[in-house]
């Protein structure tokens, strides 16, 4: 006689399959990843892929017993309690073996992230293999040795006392991860460091949870809401940063504006803004003397500067190319200078680095904008630019007065 499944089974099965239906709806939504190069898109498909295998086994486990359902249609059909024991000892060792392994596979998605090198990340994979390697060991000679967990011949499933080491080596790439990133804070887009550390913090609760308590079945449910974290995360950051820079992208400056112009309360209060548009000197020498990467990295070393001194008050986006537009609450002329002076001795900390083969420096201009006194931004913008146009050519006359060149320029070829 088939015995009805369980109460706390059937919940299991129940979460398990509604994380299942997730994790599918997030895997269509990554199908032309198949054909991506971009490393961190293939390493998340490797996860949603982790996970859904995590999730069925989970839900299917609990059904398998020799007094469900499926044991019932074994011995109908002569299969025998062997093939029983051994799809349950498959289960059993691909679940452990799933767990340990999204624990590394997060290290390298985190690695990657932060720095973008797919070469820093095979680095890595070597580094800090060993835990999965020994966690991989203690679980695929667990059939001869009984060390993770053990089936006996009445397919009872116990787990024995080396179960601990696979959980031991998540938690071990949790703390990694979470260590590195720390490490590397003032290196990395700050954006991008809580939701790569916060994305991993359900996992490495239900390591615990698993470890202490035996027979609890949760880091599939844990896994997934991670993942589906991460993936409203990024697609949240792919809406308004502007990933080269870090900071916010033109769409989100738009939006920003729009809505502060629609403001009520800040119409009734006249409130009243500054913008700065900010271009780069001389950025077409680096992208033509350097190439297109180094153009690259001196777009996003602007972005750290303004990332690291605009503060909490003001706001920053890249308007287009080397353009980038700071809102700021500060009204007087002294208190704009004083910022603009701050982001100068940033640029000029970057310069006498040594550490790159250009030089930044900023040509600005700034207007004034008071909300719902004008249609839309456009007028705005357009002082901006105008003034920062009129302080380009001043200093370039003013350069080129005291024969000051750049490095990207000394290192454009003489024209015969």
């Amino acid at each position: 006689m088939v015995e009805p499944v369980t109460k706390y089974a059937m919940e299991n099965i129940i979460v398990n399959s509604c994380a299942l239906l997730l994790l599918v709806f997030l895997r269509m939504q990554h199908k032309s990843v198949k054909n991506s190069f971009v490393l961190d898109q293939k390493l998340f498909v490797v996860m949603l892929d982790l996970a859904m295998v995590q999730c069925f086994i989970e839900a299917f486990t609990n059904l398998w017993d020799k007094e469900h359902i499926f044991s019932m249609i074994i011995s109908n059909y002569h299969i025998g309690n062997a093939v029983d024991i051994g799809i349950n000892m498959v289960l059993n060792l691909l679940y452990f073996t799933i767990n340990v392994m999204f624990g590394y596979i997060w290290c390298l998605y985190a690695v990657y992230r932060m720095f973008g090198s797919p070469r820093r990340v095979k680095r890595y994979a070597k580094i800090i293999c060993f835990p999965i390697v020994l966690a991989l060991v203690s679980i695929w000679t667990t059939p001869f040795t009984g060390w993770v967990f053990r089936i006996t011949d009445d397919n009872v499933y116990t787990r024995e006392w080396l179960r601990i080491l696979p959980a031991v080596a998540t938690i071990a790439y949790v703390v990694f991860g979470v260590a590195y990133i720390y490490a590397n804070r003032k290196r990395i887009n700050k954006y991008m460091i809580m939701p790569i550390a916060l994305i991993i913090s359900p996992i490495f609760i239900g390591a615990i949870i698993q470890a202490v308590l035996p027979g609890t079945a949760i880091i599939a449910m844990v896994v997934t809401i991670s993942l589906v974290g991460l993936y409203a995360t990024t697609q949240s950051e792919s809406a308004y940063i502007d990933r080269l820079s870090g900071v916010y992208n033109r769409r989100y400056l738009d939006d920003y504006l729009t809505g502060l112009n629609e403001n009520d309360k800040f119409k009734k209060m006249g409130k009243t803004i500054t913008g700065i548009m900010l271009d780069m000197d001389k950025f077409k020498q680096i992208n033509d003397n350097f190439g297109h990467h180094v153009g690259d990295d001196a777009i996003s070393q602007v972005g750290k500067i303004l990332r690291d001194n605009l503060g909490k008050m003001n706001f920053a986006a890249r308007y287009g190319g080397d353009e980038f537009i700071i809102i700021t609450p500060m009204l007087d002329s002294d208190s704009i200078e004083s910022l603009m002076q701050k982001l100068t001795d940033a640029a000029n900390a970057n310069n006498e680095s040594g550490e790159y083969p250009y030089e930044l420096s900023f040509s600005y201009g700034y207007a004034q904008f008071t909300v719902g006194k004008e249609k839309d931004s456009d007028g705005f913008m357009k002082r901006m630019d105008d003034n920062m146009y009129e302080y380009k050519v001043a200093k370039k006359a003013r350069w080129a007065a005291e024969g000051k060149k750049t490095k990207q320029e000394e290192a454009t070829p003489a024209v015969i």
